[in-house]
């Protein structure tokens, strides 16, 4: 389903939204940005598939993917049935919104962010996302890499590394007080005991090494 809300705006280049809330008409400012400033911003792409895997209907998101450079996304599971556990049952709607000169591009391919509110002028229901994602799966838009078709180094990479960097970054061995932030910490030590083993006993020397190495990785 598709629900126009202005037909006044007349987009120059259209950026997308991905939500389990329907009938938005104005995107504010909510989600924390993933550095260590933690301020609020709206998750914007030009990317409509990308957008897709931003529905969630859990109160923390999990992110292992990412826009390749032919603007294909690619989905890399970080443990066993990853994509059916996470997107299964969800349901929500992509906004689109006109470019404007607050929303700004990010360290990380086809994600932009805004510190302000943006404007929506069209709505589209996805019922199922999970089928949806399939079809473009389907049709080369995602490229879905199972958990069970990745290397044994790049597993332990994923646990003895990416996950326990994550770990460190997003605070989780003291999660804030809030829903989302419990939630997400209780997530990550269930499907990720080994990581949270490491976590939990590295020094603040080892954390600060491992931190900066990633900062200086992606600037």
């Amino acid at each position: 389903m598709v629900t126009v809300m202005n037909e006044e705006i007349s987009p120059r280049k259209v950026f997308y939204h991905g939500s389990a809330v329907k009938s938005i008409r104005t995107l504010m400012p909510f989600s924390k940005s993933h550095n260590t400033i933690k301020k609020p911003v709206v998750y914007l792409t030009p990317n409509e598939t990308l957008a897709l895997f931003y529905i969630w209907n859990r109160p923390y998101k999990f992110v292992t993917f990412n826009e390749n450079e032919s603007g294909v996304i690619v989905y890399t599971e970080w443990y066993e049935n990853q994509f059916s556990d996470l997107m299964r049952g969800v349901s929500g709607s992509v906004y689109e919104c006109c470019d404007d000169p607050y929303i700004y591009e990010t360290h990380i391919p086809g994600v932009y962010n805004s510190d302000l509110p943006v404007i929506v002028y069209k709505e589209t229901v996805i019922g199922n996302v999970f089928e949806e994602i399939q079809k473009r799966i389907a049709d080369g838009r995602v490229i879905l890499r199972t958990y069970g078709s990745l290397e044994v180094e790049e597993k332990e990479k994923i646990v003895k590394c990416d996950m326990v960097r994550a770990i460190h970054m997003q605070r989780l061995l003291k999660p804030d007080k809030t829903e989302a932030d419990i939630a997400y910490a209780a997530f990550i030590r269930e499907q990720f005991p080994l990581s949270w083993s490491i976590a939990e006993k590295m020094s603040e020397d080892e954390i600060k090494a491992m931190n900066d190495k990633w900062r200086k990785s992606v600037l």
